[in-house]
């Protein structure tokens, strides 16, 4: 027998003669989504068509009332009491929904409704729960899709993402349009899909989602397919073409490349063009092996030739040009070395730096930086961090307004002077037909650098904080500018709160209102030598009066005598009831807590490690 035949049988009318036991409806196939705190529209959306189709949607929602437990029959013998077979069916059936509402719930919800014991009651409880939060879901998805951008994702994950949105929607009954899908997912591309959001938004007919993803999607390849027709590498030769003039530059973004459009402008590293992929020893700066191999890397009295120093001091030691490069058609200083900038900003800006072939590399930090001369340095301003850029260019126009300065370009060398004295700041020579600002001149020059005495205290800082010993031992191995501060205390505020173990403990503005509320009481001991043979005391402060009672004792498990007797005298004494006692909650005061509660006194424990909250008595001891 089918489950649906049987749950039909049972709900018709519930008069089926068939009393064996009904298979249990499959929802494991089908009811795949656990409920949790954020899915209920969505659980819910799956679990009723499900009851529907089984017919036992009327055991959730209430409708098939659950049948009397007994019944009465007229015997011979008179009225009798007899259990109903209709509602063992109805119970059999209920906890088959019942087991199957709570096999499909997390365990953070399984918990709110373990204790209900019928499929009504579940369903009933859930509904309360969730109606709130459902409503709040899904204003919470429609928030998102006016919010939601593409960013950095490709055109497949952003449609993808868009469209699980307005899914969740459709599947909780609020479906969307497409061409209100269409809105959103055009809302959220970036101005560089300008062009593709014109085309969609001025026809005429409608724009299906499968016909726009299709769209976006080629749009995307022909971005990437652009944008791959200029690679730049540190390895091959760079050019940027320029036969079609000014013409190129023009339009949003920023422009490198030579001026005027006269032919080509040719970069080529001196690592590739000359030498091809053979290395360069960083020793006698010889082509063909490497420093491991020189015969002269042990030979302290070699001198390597000037024009070897030279080719080394124009690259770092990894093989990357430095250099800057003067640039008559770059509209700002651009560089892909962060290091190069003294001062730097991350870019806020839309703008992207455009090339001669049309394709835009993005901006992610703005700053300056200046270059020393003879006479005064040269600011350089507004520098663009472009990290997809290999060479560090300066532009011309920027160079010369900013400083005040012109630049003279000769066949083998260039010059740059001051505008209103026309004295030499700096010259460069050409190599392979590039003008760079940082010449193996500038760079070789005699420099000398001057340390400035600081106190010791200073290096402290700058070491981490170690101990003095340490410091002392540092600077003396350095031969590191300190000014001695001998017979001058110093105390590091750093080092005192690394070393400290906790915050320091709040004042307490408690003050009592009568004697004996409470009673502060500790143990001290033992002591080296005894007095009479006691070793211990204890201690009882009134917290109001700061009258202490004072008890030697030989052991601590002597306390719990003496509170007996000290009860008592001091009650009596004072004709007051004593309410509270306040103690560390040492095993001495353990044996107490008894006597405590059938005395109606509350006893007052500290918390571990917080031996504050007894102040009273420490401070005595």
């Amino acid at each position: 027998m089918s489950t649906s035949s049987s749950v039909s049988n049972y709900t018709a009318a519930a008069t089926s003669s068939s009393m064996g036991i009904l298979p249990t409806p499959s929802f494991g196939h089908l009811i795949n989504v656990k409920l949790t705190r954020t899915n209920y529209l969505l659980w819910k959306a799956q679990f009723l068509p499900y009851l529907r189709n089984q017919q036992l949607l009327g055991y959730v929602d209430g409708t098939i009332v659950a049948p009397e437990k007994m019944i009465t029959q007229a015997t011979a013998e008179g009225a009798m009491q007899t259990p109903n077979t209709t509602y063992q069916q109805w119970l059999q059936q209920d906890q088959l929904v019942l087991s199957a509402l709570l096999s499909s719930l997390s365990e953070e919800i399984l918990g709110q409704v373990l204790f209900l014991s019928t499929s009504a009651e579940v369903w009933e409880a859930l509904g309360r729960m969730f109606s709130s939060g459902s409503k709040a879901r899904v204003m919470q998805i429609r928030m998102q899709l006016a919010n939601v951008k593409k960013g950095d994702l490709s055109i497949t994950d952003y449609f993808n993402r868009v469209k699980s949105l307005a899914d969740t929607l459709s599947s909780i009954g609020l479906p969307l349009r497409d061409d209100e899908v269409v809105s959103y997912m055009l809302a959220g591309l970036g101005e560089e899909y300008d062009s593709l959001v014109t085309s969609v938004t001025t026809r005429i007919e409608p724009f299906s989602l499968t016909e726009l993803y299709a769209h976006m999607l080629s749009f995307e390849m022909r971005k990437e397919q652009q944008q791959g027709a200029f690679q730049i590498t540190t390895n091959n030769v760079i050019r940027f073409n320029n036969r079609g003039g000014k013409d190129n530059y023009r339009g949003k973004g920023r422009s490198t490349g030579n001026s005027g459009g006269r032919g080509k402008q040719t970069f080529s590293n001196n690592s590739s063009s000359v030498r091809g992929n053979r290395p360069q020893c960083q020793v006698c700066g010889k082509i063909g092996h490497v420093a491991l191999k020189c015969y002269h890397r042990f030979d302290h009295s070699y001198q390597v030739e000037e024009t070897h120093v030279a080719a080394l001091a124009s690259t770092s030691s990894y093989g990357v040009d430095t250099n800057w490069y003067t640039d008559s058609g770059a509209t700002d200083h651009i560089t892909s070395e962060l290091d190069k900038m003294s001062v730097r900003d991350k870019y806020q800006g839309n703008d992207q730096v455009q090339t001669a072939n049309g394709a835009c590399m993005p901006i992610s930090h703005i700053g300056q930086t200046h270059i020393p001369t003879s006479n005064r340095s040269l600011k350089l301003q507004n520098i663009l961090h472009v990290p997809s850029a290999h060479r560090n260019l300066i532009s011309v126009h920027r160079l010369t307004s900013d400083n005040n300065v012109y630049l003279e370009f000769h066949p083998n060398y260039f010059l740059v002077k001051d505008r209103a004295t026309k004295k030499l700041l700096l010259q460069g020579k050409c190599e392979k037909g590039l003008y760079p600002l940082m010449t193996s001149s500038s760079v070789l020059s005699k420099t000398a650098f001057t340390g400035v005495k600081v106190p010791q205290d200073l290096w402290h800082c700058r070491l981490g904080h170690p101990s003095s010993a340490i410091v002392d031992r540092v600077i003396h191995s350095n031969d590191l500018p300190v000014i001695s501060n001998k017979g001058i205390p110093h105390v590091c505020n750093v080092c005192q709160e690394a070393k400290s173990h906790q915050l320091p403990f709040s004042i307490s503005n408690k003050v009592s209102s009568s004697p004996l509320d409470p009673i502060f009481t500790d143990v001290w001991g033992p002591a080296h030598t005894s007095v009479g043979g006691f070793r211990y005391y204890v201690s009882f402060i009134d917290d109001f009066s700061k009258f202490v009672w004072f008890y030697p004792i030989k052991s601590k498990s002597d306390v719990a005598l003496v509170f007996t007797q000290f009860q008592p005298h001091v009650e009596r004494l004072l004709n007051k009831k004593i309410v509270s006692v306040q103690s560390d909650g040492g095993g001495e005061y353990q044996t107490l807590h008894k006597h405590f509660q059938q005395n109606g006194i509350k006893h007052l424990i500290s918390c571990p490690y917080t031996h504050q909250q007894n102040g009273s008595a420490e401070r005595k001891h």
